[in-house]
């Protein structure tokens, strides 16, 4: 039997991440000698729709890049593997976004800095005229790097399409706060989910209590990770723990991303249910966790449901 593909377009953030390591003791406001320690392809947006293709789903983007170097390799990539990318923007006279990560000589952050201005420019003028073209996407993968308004329009007229928040981080995910009842699909971590429910969540009790109050607020389904300490999912009324699977960790960036990836994969698809999504997002990000970089580039759908069968789930 042949599993229908899953139609996901993905709106935000695609650009370049860069960490360099200080040689020497870190001194602020000073010139530092540094090291390069990798360059590469980054944003929310970016890292969702890449796993989602090599899972074998039919993906597009919707961003904002610069008139510049770093924009041509970003929608060259996503080209390269089957992404559709005509829904990038090149901004003339704009750089294309980026941040940049400063560690200390223990190798302990020092500095972030996040170039993001370009996305400011996706606005709902530029998306008005393509509204048709993107209701005819069932699923909407929408990261918080976009401007508040261009969120506000977008849940206002999602039309059939569904839903898909992701938070980014805690100081972005107050983007969503206002239309919470127009999303069909959260998923976000404790930090971000104190920040739309103001609850600090330490405790499973407590990421359930979030949980209850994001239904009040009118979110159809909810998924709050927990890092090492697990994930609570609900659907409807039916609200659960899942443990985190076996996992050899080398690197936990991008898992929380994977998470995403893995779970749409499958949600996305006729017929899917919660808990078949659930497993199938701890998986690709167990996966992930056990690959250096934030891209399992060599990752099998028979990888995931090998991995899957460990998912465990304890109804609260």
């Amino acid at each position: 039997m042949i599993t229908p593909l899953a139609n996901i377009l993905c709106f935000g953030a695609a650009h370049f991440d860069r960490t360099v390591q200080c040689t020497e003791q870190y001194v602020p406001a000073a010139s530092n000698p540094v090291r390069t320690l990798h360059r590469k392809p980054g944003g929310v947006g970016r890292n969702i729709a890449v796993h989602l293709r090599l899972l074998g789903n039919n993906v597009a983007m919707l961003g904002a890049v610069g008139d510049d170097g770093d924009g041509e390799h970003v929608i060259a990539a996503l080209s390269q593997i089957g992404i559709d990318t005509r829904r990038i923007t090149k901004f003339k006279g704009k750089h294309t976004a980026g941040y940049t990560a400063v560690l200390d000589e223990t190798g302990e952050l020092a500095l972030g800095m996040m170039d993001a201005e370009v996305y400011d420019f996706l606005s709902v003028d530029l998306l008005a005229d393509q509204l048709a073209n993107l209701q005819a996407w069932p699923w909407w993968l929408i990261d918080a790097n976009l401007p508040v308004a261009t969120i506000a329009w977008l849940a206002e007229n999602k039309g059939p399409s569904k839903f898909c928040a992701a938070t980014v981080s805690p100081s972005k995910a107050a983007r969503f706060a206002r239309v919470l009842d127009k999303i069909d699909l959260l998923i976000t971590n404790r930090a971000e989910a104190k920040v739309l429910t103001g609850i600090d969540i330490k405790e499973i009790d407590q990421a359930k209590t979030a949980i209850e109050q994001l239904r009040d607020k009118g979110v159809t389904d909810a998924v709050i990770t927990l890092g090492a300490q697990g994930v609570v999912s609900s659907h409807q009324n039916d609200c659960a723990f899942w443990q985190p699977l076996p996992t050899k960790v080398r690197d936990v960036n991008g898992a929380g991303d994977a998470f995403y990836s893995g779970f749409l994969s499958c949600f996305a698809k006729p017929g899917a249910t919660m808990d078949d999504a659930m497993c199938q997002g701890l998986a690709m990000a167990s996966l992930t966790a056990e690959t250096q970089g934030t891209t399992v580039w060599d990752v099998t759908q028979e990888a995931v449901n090998l991995r899957a069968q460990h998912a465990y789930k304890k109804p609260l």
